[in-house]
């Protein structure tokens, strides 16, 4: 696997001062060096715990691939100072970074920028066309765009004795702006993490402010109880007289329906920052 990607993004021009800068002055702005990387902490890399399901299930991701592009980072409207443009390229996070340090995740776009605290970031997670990898195979890469999958998933559900094996990919566009980060130039450098949180996926209610993570109805798809919980499954799999997983207005029946719905759940900024999504 070739994990060292190559970056082809677009520096603009900064419209705004540095931090502490007068904005009449004449002076030139400070710069700095502003990373932009994607991580799914230790849920993806690793294991979602028993004690973080309500019903005492773990799951481990082998694959979670997702197509990211149209990163942006500046002021909310106006000219960013750093954006990738129309390239997408394919993460898979449940390969962790190569390199250790303070700053977790891989890097998606390194540049030298107006040295500003407290960026305005966007990105998108899309199927649709060409990709390049990110840190993902080649052949990880070709599978989403042949698909024109936004996310795929493979990994594996344990309780007690019972094993369940997943395999999904899922289409469809969310873009997550504005994000507000909490990036700060230290020693003339800022770290943006986009963070991707996979347990979201195992959410048990699309509308709910505290819902459970939950796999026992998603277990209970297996109706041939072979071990694998496949796509056709879950959408065979009718949810519309769960006293749990509610839809709210979103014309949603099937639970690969409700999970595909949650991926617009996944993306946050810098850990626990929350993003807008559908915007811009």
């Amino acid at each position: 696997m070739n994990l060292k990607p190559v970056y082809a993004i677009a520096l603009l021009a900064a419209p705004f001062a540095a931090c502490g800068e007068d904005a009449d002055s004449d002076a030139a702005p400070a710069t700095g060096t502003l990373n932009v990387r994607i991580w799914g902490e230790e849920y993806i890399e690793d294991t979602i715990p028993a004690e973080t399901f309500a019903d005492g299930w773990s799951v481990r991701f082998d694959k979670f691939l997702l197509r990211v592009g149209s990163v942006r980072v500046g002021a909310e409207t106006g000219t960013p100072s750093l954006t990738t443009g129309t390239t997408y390229r394919v993460y898979d996070l449940a390969v962790p970074p190569t390199t250790a340090g303070d700053a977790p995740g891989h890097l998606v776009a390194s540049a030298e920028v107006d040295a500003v605290n407290t960026p305005i970031v966007g990105y998108t997670v899309a199927g649709g066309g060409d990709a390049e990898a990110g840190n993902a195979t080649a052949a990880d890469t070709e599978r989403l765009t042949q698909n024109g999958w936004a996310v795929y998933v493979e990994g594996v559900a344990t309780k007690a004795d019972v094993t369940k094996r997943f395999a999904w990919g899922f289409e469809g566009t969310q873009r997550y702006f504005p994000c507000e980060s909490t990036a700060t130039f230290t020693d003339g450098v800022a770290e943006v993490q986009l963070t991707i949180h996979g347990d979201h996926l195992f959410y048990d209610d699309l509308t709910s402010e505290e819902p459970n993570v939950a796999f026992d109805v998603v277990a209970s798809a297996d109706t041939n109880d072979d071990g694998e919980i496949t796509v056709e499954e879950l959408t065979a799999r009718d949810i519309t007289g769960e006293a749990r997983y509610q839809v709210g207005s979103f014309p949603v029946t099937n639970l690969y329906a409700f999970i595909e719905h949650q991926i617009g759940t996944l993306g946050h900024i810098d850990g626990e920052g929350h993003c807008e999504t559908g915007g811009e």
